[in-house]
């Protein structure tokens, strides 16, 4: 989804990539143990751990050990991935998926809990909280943030328009209202943050400052 004016677009949309390396942190039962930059705690709504003896089927025991070691490798890869702009960046951009689990060969233990869990979180990106979300995004509506006051405010103030420019806002379903700068176009923000106006707004004050 994404919103535009003249000069300037504001894309935002559930980044998957990112989100299924926090869901299978989560149910393997990593979060305790890995450290992400930035700090991005526990999803929400809260994933359940899953252990080898919930498993059942072709899926043997994981090294957690191991997969404590590899799964920062494959945050900071996710975190890395350009955000879409088009259907086959989006297609590049896909989280990992079979049969070739792209992006984690050279992890093993990561690719056997992104097999484990791979169905159980597209089941939960998919869980009405999530639908009712995107969908209320998607009308666009009454919506403050991406009315252009926001950015007109400071063409106003400099007594220009604003400079063109792209800004991504990769939402995370967090419940704690977090949020956190990658570079000058892009921002993590939680689901939490999305959700309340008016400190979104003081959080993507500087941002889009520094923009326009």
């Amino acid at each position: 989804m994404h919103f535009a004016a003249m000069s300037w677009q504001i894309r935002e949309g559930i980044d998957p990539n990112v989100a299924m390396a926090l869901y299978v942190r989560d149910a393997a039962g990593l979060e305790p143990y890995v450290v992400t930059e930035p700090d991005v705690g526990a999803l929400y709504p809260l994933v359940p751990v899953t252990t080898d003896s919930d498993v059942s089927g072709d899926h043997g025991a994981v090294d957690l050990r191991l997969a404590v070691r590899e799964w920062p490798t494959w945050w900071a890869r996710a975190l890395q991935q350009v955000p879409a702009t088009t259907p086959q960046e989006a297609q590049e951009a896909a989280p990992p998926a079979p049969p070739e689990w792209r992006g984690l060969q050279d992890l093993p233990a990561m690719r056997a809990l992104a097999q484990r869990h791979h169905r159980d979180f597209w089941r939960w990106l998919d869980i009405p909280e999530h639908v009712e979300a995107r969908r209320q995004r998607g009308q666009g509506g009454g919506d403050p943030l991406f009315s252009t006051h926001l950015v007109d405010g400071y063409a106003q103030r400099l007594g220009r328009p604003a400079h063109p420019f792209v800004l991504h806002l990769r939402l995370l379903p967090l419940s704690q209202p977090v949020g956190w700068v990658l570079d000058e176009q892009q921002v993590v923000l939680s689901t939490g943050l999305r959700e309340d106006t008016s400190a979104l707004e003081r959080f993507l004050a500087p941002v889009i400052s520094a923009l326009a």
